[in-house]
């Protein structure tokens, strides 16, 4: 039983493992990586979408933007539950991800991921990202949506009043060191390796967590988020929402 729930517990990581396969640049006060990382990021593609069929060795998804996508399964391929959270149940050390609007002085978030502990440090910067799912799913696009991701350390919160969102948007991921679940918006300081950002969390974002689930669970109608890698057999993670669930991310 334990170690069924560690291989559990590694498909969560292979799945929010894949955020950091990106080119790594900086946020606010971060410096520009133009690493290996960069040419790795071409070879990651993302998909998010809805599950229309499942096979023995694939999920067929329709995409947010009407596209039909096989997603291919094998033994490798990791699978967790996308579950529905708030900023009540972050406390003070938590690791955490955060989609984004804005320009680097103006980040507002989009959505949040409370990242389980074993996910502490992963992919820590800042990099660029595509559409993420909540926009992707309510119509938004590349052409109207820029972003990033970056990994880090959220060293405070504050109460924040509402502002306006600008048609950027980045991934930002740290750990909260601060008080959470005030009411109205909330501003997060977010450190990493490089640089640090500030990042507001309006009224109404999507927050989820991370739970283990295995391939079984994948039905039709699921939403999904996957990650595939250039020339490999099966998709590296899939991660579904539970109990119809958009994934964010």
């Amino acid at each position: 039983m334990v170690t069924k729930k560690l291989m559990l517990l590694s498909g969560v990581i292979a799945v929010l493992g894949g955020c950091g396969d990106t080119t790594s640049t900086g946020a606010n006060t971060a410096t520009v990586n133009t690493s290996a990382a960069a040419s790795a990021a071409s070879d990651v593609t993302r998909v998010r979408g809805v599950i229309t069929a499942v096979g023995a060795d694939a999920v067929t998804v329709q995409t947010y933007d009407g596209k039909s996508v096989s997603v291919p399964l094998d033994a490798k391929t990791k699978v967790a539950w996308v579950v529905k959270s708030d900023l009540s149940t972050l406390k003070d050390g938590d690791f955490i991800g955060t989609a984004t609007t804005g320009p680097d002085d103006a980040l507002r978030a989009v959505e949040l991921v409370i990242f389980p502990e074993a996910m502490r440090g992963t992919g820590e910067g800042h990099y660029p990202w595509d559409v993420p799912g909540v926009v992707a799913a309510a119509g938004g696009g590349a052409a109207d949506e820029q972003s990033a991701m970056t990994n880090g350390t959220v060293d405070g919160q504050s109460a924040m009043t509402n502002g306006t969102v600008d048609q950027q948007s980045g991934m930002t991921n740290g750990t909260v060191t601060a008080g959470a679940g005030k009411p109205g918006e909330t501003r997060l300081s977010i450190s990493y390796k490089g640089g640090k950002a500030q990042v507001v969390v309006p009224v109404g974002t999507p927050i989820v967590r991370f739970e283990p689930a295995e391939r079984s669970v994948l039905a039709k109608g699921q939403k999904l988020f996957a990650i595939t890698l250039a020339g490999a057999s099966g998709a590296r993670s899939v991660a579904v929402g539970k109990d119809g669930l958009t994934p964010p991310m």
